[in-house]
């Protein structure tokens, strides 16, 4: 019945006007920013969409967190007003629950609904979910039939390499979620059981990219330009994903965008570093308040300055204040330190 389905959708004139609108973005994107817990709300993706992501995703969702009118999952899904293109990434194990999920997200107004078949958090797989899935094919298959079936939307995918080394299934699962109705598909070139230790192997991305009709984004250990241009080059993926490279990094999109244009590049100095991380953590604060927007900046404040002097004991100095003019008087003392003025 799954075959049959899957058949259907396959020759369906409206699936095929969701994978044209899906390769139309990816297409002309090169760089997109990945759905990352606790670190891809809205504020941060408008910050790397002015820097450069030609794509972003929301922190992902629980689709029983939706369906049962939880708030918090209703934040994570909050869009800014015009940001397109957005994605909405849902996590879970039930298809009707995801299915029902899918449809409240596509009310929220993305571009895109994408499907976690990834994440290796074991609270996400003890509950079979993210890339517990990669062990059980004909469930993921069967979640994607019925949430492409449920949505307007184009229905895309993010997973692993498989769930270890000797359990990789990469391409019997890029064949079937093509045949299931997903618009494109997201690898992450680990395995389950690698979390994220060790190197991701990019050489499975361009095996998928060499039997899929839809777009391969490639994902793993992209941190700068020289990793996006070698992975473009030697997986031939439509579009790069870059997940903690971006933390505390936005710069590293235009980065990429430079090296694409041929234009020179040069990495921030650190007054610009400061004006940017100042200027993250006033627009969390209008969103989000004064103390959630102070604790969600501490994800990526010692990203921002990594590598330069000085910066443990600046983190311990800012992570003990509790107001925003504190915390802008350190950085703005460190800055000056640097003998470095305000970026115009």
């Amino acid at each position: 019945m799954a075959n049959q389905l899957a058949s259907t959708l396959n020759t369906s004139p409206r699936l095929d006007d969701k994978r044209r609108t899906v390769r139309a973005i990816f297409e002309s994107a090169r760089a997109v920013l990945s759905p990352m817990a606790g670190v891809t709300d809205r504020v941060f993706r408008a910050l790397c969409a002015r820097h450069g992501a030609d794509v972003t995703y929301c922190e992902f969702v629980s689709a029983n967190g939706v369906l049962h009118g939880n708030p918090a999952s209703f934040d994570l899904m909050e869009l800014g007003e015009n940001e397109h293109p957005v994605g909405i990434q849902l996590f879970g194990s039930d298809p009707g629950i995801l299915a029902e999920a899918a449809r409240t997200a596509q009310e929220v107004g993305p571009d895109i609904i994408d499907l976690n078949f990834g994440c290796p958090v074991k609270k996400v797989v003890k509950r079979n979910g993210g890339s517990a899935l990669l062990c059980n094919v004909p469930l993921m298959q069967q979640i994607v039939s019925e949430v492409v079936r449920a949505v307007s939307l184009p229905v895309t995918a993010k997973i692993r390499l498989g769930w270890s080394r000797d359990q990789l299934n990469y391409l019997e699962v890029t064949k079937m979620l093509e045949e299931a109705g997903a618009c494109a598909i997201t690898v992450h070139g680990r395995t389950r059981d690698q979390l994220f230790t060790g190197e991701a192997d990019w050489k499975p991305i361009a095996e998928m990219v060499e039997i899929a009709s839809v777009p391969i984004i490639g994902n793993g250990d992209v941190v700068c330009a020289d990793d996006y241009l070698r992975m473009k080059r030697e997986t031939a993926c439509d579009a790069v994903m870059i997940a903690r490279g971006a933390i505390g990094n936005p710069f590293v999109f235009e980065e990429i965008c430079a090296r694409e244009e041929g234009l020179n590049w040069s990495p921030p100095k650190v007054a610009r570093i400061i004006d940017t991380m100042i200027e993250h953590l006033d627009e969390e604060i209008m969103l989000k308040g004064a103390h959630t927007g102070m604790m969600r900046m501490r994800k990526h404040f010692s990203h921002y300055l990594k590598g330069h002097p000085g910066v443990s004991s600046l983190r311990k100095r800012v992570y003990q204040e509790e107001e925003r003019d504190n915390v802008v008087a350190l950085l703005l003392e460190y800055r000056g330190s640097f003998g470095e003025e305000r970026v115009a």
